[in-house]
């Protein structure tokens, strides 16, 4: 099988895999764009939703369409590598990167303010779609080093469409990433119920290492200077569409309440891990 031999061909062979796995095929597009530009990111790893969907797979993880990744090179030096990327392509695809402008919205602590760059896609010459990637800064050494992993699902789906098998994507180490989501949930008035559904995910279908995220966790919240470590969730009030919208498929706890004493108890254990 070869791959297809022109966008629309492209466009259409996803409506048709969508359709065998009963999924909206803007969200298999979604997936597959996200791979293609993280198979020509620059230094650096990729982080957030996107990271536990390439991590775990699309069966079973919330719908997320940006990208996040964190630089390990000036912001500068990130686009001039990943323009140089973008040209050179894969697979038929390549793009360009347009820089934006960062939002900085009142209630956002500075160290959730990333650069956001669209990266254009083209196939076989043709404009595609556009991702949204989120550009973060290397805070204490997490965009280091990396685990490289690819979902088995995910791969599947370009096989499926004659590409062959993606490279594992560099992801962002469990320790950081789960410290930096528990950072976010003990912020007051925390917005963020998305963070409650993923430490859930990677609770349940990981390997953690308490001590670690522990060690890792005293390090981040000193960086930050904000809430000491350790601080239990404090989300805001309202939030339990945001919560309860992105769960169905999805092996979590089915309120906000119970996810929210579910975290506090996960922090509970990386504490007692230090002793």
């Amino acid at each position: 099988m070869t791959p297809p031999n022109s966008r629309r061909n492209l466009d259409e062979a996803i409506k048709r895999l969508a359709a065998s796995q009963g999924e909206a095929p803007l969200r298999v597009r979604d997936v597959l764009a996200n791979t293609v530009v993280a198979q020509m990111l620059p230094d650096g790893v990729i982080k957030g939703g996107s990271a536990i969907k390439l991590r775990l797979g699309d069966a079973g993880t919330r719908f997320t369409t940006d990208l996040d990744c964190a630089r390990s090179a000036s912001m500068d030096s990130f686009l001039g590598s990943l323009q140089r990327s973008l040209d050179e392509g894969w697979e038929g695809f390549a793009g360009r990167p347009a820089r934006g402008r960062p939002a900085r919205p009142k209630d956002v602590p500075p160290h959730y303010v990333m650069q956001p760059v669209d990266v254009k896609l083209s196939y076989k010459g043709k404009p595609w779609c556009t991702v949204k990637l989120e550009v973060g800064h290397n805070e204490i050494g997490d965009a280091d080093d990396a685990d490289f992993c690819l979902a088995d699902d995910v791969a599947a789906m370009f096989e499926s469409l004659g590409f062959p098998r993606p490279r594992p994507i560099p992801l962002m180490k469990l320790h950081y990433q789960i410290a930096q989501k528990l950072h976010a949930l003990t912020e007051p008035g925390s917005r963020r119920a998305h963070d409650l559904i993923d430490l859930q995910l990677l609770a349940k279908n990981t390997d953690l290492n308490y001590a670690l995220i522990n060690r890792t966790c005293e390090r981040l919240f000193s960086y930050r200077g904000m809430q000491p470590w350790p601080s239990f969730v404090k989300m805001g009030q309202g939030l339990h569409e945001a919560y309860e919208g992105q769960i169905a498929g999805i092996s979590v706890l089915p309120s906000i309440e119970e996810a929210a004493l579910w975290t506090d108890d996960l922090i509970r254990v990386i504490v007692r891990a230090n002793g």
